[in-house]
């Protein structure tokens, strides 16, 4: 989808809680081994202790707000995504967030789309805006917290380590600071599998295991091949997202505008097998980013988190361009660019902390 000069980033913010946990220290207390603490690729992750996930997208939504000096009953939707509990069984978050921040008029919507959920609420957001002319704004927030009992964040998956915290974006046609110029996505549904495994349908959450047990349905998916072909498909899909999308933006992939690719914030062997190669072969000349030392995997939240980092550090100047890559199971992946235009930015943000 092509979104040309109309959409903008008004603010984009990651709220992240201060209490920390290290590698360093699951391998001490024998959580990890060492060579399980290196597969995760990061040295902490933040743990929310006193906020429950739509709570910390309620303060990532304010804040966003608040730097985009827009009104929150001038949000006509808002789009909240996540990956995991969100502190109720029977509940719509998304509600509860467009409540937090005083989106009094806001229609808002739920995305579940595991840990593609925050790219594919920025595309609903964005289009909302395309196809309605009359829309003022839009936020879109996620908010994840893996603790136990439910899930471990060191050891429910293989190869990643899960980070607590939250993530808002701004978007309207202001004309300031980053545009959202193009997102490609692609889904695969074939591959629902890799979190399904060979388990059966249960009546109630956590029956299968507590906690959760990625690493079980992953392997149950392997031995039926499914890794094997997912290992095939996934380089060719990110290789042609990436084309797709820069085609869209009007660049080619060998175009020196093409400044800084951002990946998700996901352990060191899935980004050399998945998305490294790709862009060695196409994007030799950008800068690629490897966020997430600190924060672990985000849940859904890894591509506005990036999104923030691309703004905060004012990564792309006038005329160049930034690629977002991310996908999450079912499978889905997209590449996202977004540019700078000659307009001078948003307000300035208010010191949040860095993701």
């Amino acid at each position: 989808m092509r979104f040309g000069e109309n959409v903008t980033i008004d603010a984009a913010v990651c709220w992240l809680p201060t209490t920390r946990q290290s590698a360093a220290a699951q391998v001490s207390d024998g959580v990890l081994t060492p060579a399980e603490s290196a597969q995760s690729g990061v040295v902490e992750v933040p743990v929310a202790v006193e906020h429950a996930a739509p709570e910390m997208a309620v303060l990532a939504g304010r804040r966003a707000l608040r730097q985009a000096g827009v009104a929150p009953a001038d949000v006509d939707v808002l789009f909240h995504s996540w990956t995991y509990h969100q502190g109720h069984d029977f509940w719509s978050p998304a509600h509860y967030v467009a409540d937090g921040v005083g989106a009094v008029n806001a229609v808002p919507v739920g995305i579940a789309q595991m840990c593609h959920g925050g790219a594919m609420a920025l595309h609903e957001a964005a289009l909302h805006l395309c196809a309605d002319p009359s829309a003022r704004a839009a936020l879109v927030t996620t908010g994840d917290r893996f603790q136990r009992p439910g899930f471990d964040r060191w050891t429910s998956d293989s190869h990643v380590a899960y980070g607590d915290g939250a993530t808002a974006a701004v978007l309207s046609r202001s004309g300031r600071g980053l545009r959202l110029l193009a997102q490609t996505v692609r889904a695969a549904p074939d591959m629902e599998g890799m979190y399904r495994g060979d388990d059966p349908f249960s009546p109630a959450p956590l029956e299968h295991s507590r906690p959760v047990d990625v690493r079980r349905t992953k392997k149950a998916f392997a031995a039926a091949g499914g890794m094997a072909r997912f290992a095939e498909l996934a380089p060719g899909a990110i290789g042609g997202l990436i084309t797709s999308a820069l085609a869209q933006a009007g660049l080619a992939p060998d175009d020196r505008r093409v400044r800084h690719v951002l990946l998700p914030r996901l352990g060191p062997a899935t980004l050399e097998r998945t998305y490294l190669p790709v862009l060695e072969r196409r994007l030799p000349h950008a800068t690629v980013h490897r966020p997430g030392a600190h924060t672990g995997h985000l849940g859904s939240g890894d591509l506005l988190a990036n999104l923030a980092v691309v703004q905060r550090e004012a990564l792309i100047a006038a005329g160049e361009v930034a690629l977002l890559l991310t996908g999450g199971g079912g499978f889905t992946w997209s590449c996202t660019v977004l540019g700078r235009g000659t307009g001078p930015d948003g307000p300035a943000g208010d010191g949040a902390a860095p993701c």
